[in-house]
């Protein structure tokens, strides 16, 4: 039996490499490699990237300044503030009311702001060789602000702090995030403000600019949370999530969403973590201590 840390430096010591803002022209594409000032670790690949999707001021043009050694990189709308050197303390306050320029969206098709880190993952393992897959997590979610209450339509708007995973099948040759052929995603909801609670949900990751069309099949919350978020409040998640994953698995199969064949063989392939906000919510939050930690059989 063998236990790894699935992330590939959990305390972001070796920076993010910054993706664009339209993720249907930017692509994958990275433009920066936010350093913090030349003291990011180095790294022969890049190991984290950072999803600024759709925002009007580009963290490409960050101010950079640097606070009781923590590295902090702020916009308009944005502010990121990492120290590797406390627990992986990554703080991610995005301001999406200054990000919608002309006002709220009034059509669920509309692009989002998304602030996200994500990572391949460069260690693979197979679901069926598993014994567990803990996922570790400490998050303070300082306050979610609606700061257009007048227009807000829980149909269209919202503030939504997300933790996903892609489920792939390795059969196929090159799979990475960006060339997976078959997969679907897997999600660890943190919060909502539309619930109290989140439940276990699924369904198909259309309608926007930039989405998949794959299926999205997420857990509930009630699993790793015992009330309701208070705001301010330190939270600690550790939950061994491989037997949701696998009944997410199967329902896939089942209902058509994977090509699943005798030679499929499913692994972990590759997770983004951060905000999703479709409405005019201004968010402040951090987090410390993210793992996955898979005990292979």
């Amino acid at each position: 039996m063998k236990i790894v840390n699935l992330l590939t430096d959990s305390s972001f010591e070796t920076g993010f490499h910054l993706l664009g803002i339209n993720p249907t022209i930017n692509h994958r594409k990275v433009y920066k490699h936010l350093d913090y000032d030349g003291k990011a670790k180095y790294s022969k690949i890049p190991i984290w990237q950072m999803a600024q999707w759709w925002t009007p001021y580009n963290v490409l043009d960050a101010k950079f300044k640097i606070i009781n050694n923590n590295y902090i990189y702020e916009t308009p709308s944005r502010r990121i503030e990492v120290n590797p050197y406390n627990q992986g303390y990554l703080r991610m306050n995005l301001s999406a009311s200054k990000e919608y320029l002309n006002g709220a969206r009034l059509d669920s098709s509309k692009p989002w702001s998304h602030l996200l880190i994500e990572q391949d993952f460069q260690k693979h393992v197979a679901l069926d060789g598993l014994e567990a897959l803990r996922v570790q997590l400490t998050f303070n979610i300082e306050k979610v602000i609606n700061q257009s209450p007048e227009t807000y339509n829980p149909n269209y708007h919202a503030a939504q702090l997300v933790w996903y995973f892609v489920i792939h099948d390795a059969s196929y040759e090159g799979s990475k995030y960006g060339n997976f052929n078959e997969y679907f995603w897997f999600g660890i909801p943190i919060y909502d403000n539309r619930h109290d609670f989140i439940d276990e949900h699924h369904h198909v990751d259309q309608g926007g600019i930039g989405t998949t069309g794959r299926l999205i099949y997420s857990m509930s919350n009630k699993n790793y949370l015992n009330e309701k978020i208070i705001f301010g409040k330190t939270y600690n998640i550790d939950i061994n999530v491989l037997p949701f994953i696998l009944k997410a698995k199967t329902y896939a199969i089942q209902n058509g969403y994977l090509k699943h064949n005798e030679e499929s063989k499913y692994e972990i392939g590759y997770m983004n973590f951060g905000w999703e906000i479709p409405g005019m919510f201004d968010v402040e939050s951090y987090i410390q201590n993210m793992n996955v930690i898979a005990t292979i059989i």
